[in-house]
């Protein structure tokens, strides 16, 4: 009919692992007292959502799947998130994106502390 019904963004599109998808909205789902905001100002910090924890229980009460290898792909979100922000950090400092205003040290050091993020969720198993 030549009416656009959906679009799709295929950069960041991925097949695998449901818990990987459950993982990476752990790390964009902003609690008030995260030290770090994949998504600063984000509504999820705002009365009235649930934390992570319920979304994780609620997650499993409505499919059964076991969640087990959950901070694995935790940490793999918070690592592909600075890889992409380190990205953008390094396109900031190569002046390719254009003069905005926008303080490119605030990118590194935001890379730095998703970077630990990832090695948190990693020492929560074990690894």
């Amino acid at each position: 009919s030549g009416e656009v019904i959906a679009v799709l963004d295929w950069e960041l599109c991925t097949l695998g692992d449901p818990l990987a998808d459950l993982a990476l909205l752990m790390v964009y789902w902003t609690e008030s007292d995260d030290p770090i905001a994949a998504l600063p100002g984000a509504a999820t910090t705002l009365e009235g959502f649930p934390s992570r924890a319920e979304l994780v229980a609620a997650y499993q009460d409505a499919g059964g799947r076991p969640v087990g290898d959950l901070d694995y792909y935790v940490a793999f979100g918070y690592w592909k998130l600075a890889c992409i922000l380190e990205g953008v950090y390094t396109r900031y400092k190569a002046g390719a994106m254009g003069n905005d205003g926008a303080d490119a040290e605030v990118f590194g050091d935001t890379v730095r502390l998703l970077g630990r993020a990832s090695l948190d969720a990693l020492d929560r198993m074990g690894g």
